[in-house]
């Protein structure tokens, strides 16, 4: 299978799960009464859009360059990446907000069987869509790949303390204390969006460090400058950035090395399909 192939396999899937947990959701937190169901299957209901939306990113980033766009669209993988994060930061905020209010508002109860159901249901579908998409990303490495995993990283999460926290609602209604069960609901929606508000803060800061052309993070560097120092090159003169599944590469040459170039240009993109990325190769020839 083809990093291509298994990168849209993946999105597919993806887009398919969503749809599900998002209408079930949707469904049985409107029944139950519950805010934090409806954020759940909000941000589910996202998801779907997010995944339509990297597939059509996915589809136009692979597109050949044209009279419109003589480089490509290369930089429409971090802008999908960028739409996403601002998006569900959003999400998260108005969240928030919804669950103040909700306290102010002296709470809610909510119907706990339906919702243990719910959250039962909700965390095994998402663990399994979050690690059949881990398949896929070991083939296709990829930004949108790889903020898609993100994205189900923190729905099974989110799922997994909404079940935690209707479990905690339960035992609470047979204690002494079961009148405070109404502000269960709201209390968890705030600690659920407040600690997942940082993923998406860090999707749009890495998708605006790609559409500036920032060097890749991690190993990237230290190994593309390994590769051509049999060239006798410097790594001052070796130039990246990454944009999505795109590398750039620009290496600068002196007229004596020259004649070195297009063997050059030859290891640098074997190197680049080696960890399934995209070379956009130039030399840069420097004059003294």
């Amino acid at each position: 299978m083809t990093p291509f192939i298994a990168e849209r396999r993946a999105l597919r899937f993806s887009a398919i799960s969503a749809s599900l947990f998002a209408l079930s959701g949707l469904v049985l937190g409107l029944a139950s009464g519950s805010i934090t169901i409806l954020f759940d299957s909000g941000y589910s209901l996202l998801s779907l859009a997010l995944a339509s939306l990297s597939l059509l990113a996915l589809q136009h980033a692979r597109k050949p360059a044209d009279d419109h766009y003589p480089f490509g669209r290369l930089t429409v993988e971090p802008l999908a990446v960028l739409l996403k994060g601002v998006v569900i930061a959003l999400v998260c905020l108005f969240s928030l907000v919804s669950a103040v209010w909700s306290l102010l508002k002296g709470g809610r109860m909510v119907t706990l069987d339906l919702a243990m159901l719910f959250s039962i249901v909700n965390v095994a579908g998402c663990l399994l869509t979050w690690r059949w998409l881990k398949r896929y990303a070991r083939i296709a490495q990829s930004s949108l790949l790889a903020a898609e995993l993100r994205q189900w990283q923190m729905d099974t999460g989110l799922s997994a303390a909404v079940m935690f926290g209707f479990a905690l609602t339960w035992l609470l209604t047979l204690t002494p204390w079961a009148s405070y069960a109404r502000f269960a609901d709201p209390v968890m929606v705030l600690i659920i969006a407040g600690y997942f508000l940082p993923m998406p803060v860090r999707m749009v800061r890495g998708a605006l460090r790609e559409l500036m052309f920032g060097e890749p993070m991690g190993s990237i560097r230290q190994d593309m400058v390994e590769e051509v120092a049999d060239f006798d090159i410097a790594s001052d003169d070796v130039r990246l950035a990454q944009v999505g599944s795109f590398l750039m590469v620009d290496i600068q040459l002196d007229k004596q090395q020259i004649d070195d170039a297009e063997e050059i240009v030859e290891s640098v993109e074997q190197h680049c399909i080696q960890r399934n990325l995209r070379p956009i190769t130039s030399i840069t020839l420097v004059t003294t």
